[in-house]
């Protein structure tokens, strides 16, 4: 297995940076035509089934939300998760990305004064 050579150079955050100019999309083709995002079709199954019942998407819309609070109460804790996180937001996961539980604040530093005293 070949050994990882250091060149000397200094990648630094260089290979962080993307791929394609500023003001130039990552993706090129854009959005296949004809494709539709989840809420439309989300919105466009509701219409049709208001029509059915000759409802308003909004009242259909009003009865899911009242369905799903039904349940959570009930003790569905997905439908509670999915209500918290609409009106609260969705609580973030903190995680260490060292080892040994130091932040990166002191992995920056410990590499600074390395970096430093090699020179």
């Amino acid at each position: 297995m070949a050994k990882a050579s250091n060149t000397g150079k200094n990648t630094g955050l260089a290979n962080l940076k993307p791929a394609w100019k500023k003001g130039q999309s990552g993706n090129l083709k854009g959005r296949p035509l004809g494709s539709r995002d989840r809420k439309t079709v989300i919105w466009e199954a509701i219409k049709k089934i208001a029509e059915k019942r000759d409802m308003s998407p909004e009242e259909i819309e009003a009865a899911i939300q009242v369905a799903g609070i039904e349940k959570a109460i009930k003790g569905s804790f997905l439908h509670y998760a999915e209500i918290s996180n609409g009106l609260y937001g969705k609580i973030q996961e903190k995680v260490d990305v060292t080892s040994g539980g130091k932040t990166l604040a002191d992995v920056i530093a410990a590499a600074s004064h390395a970096r430093k005293a090699k020179q």
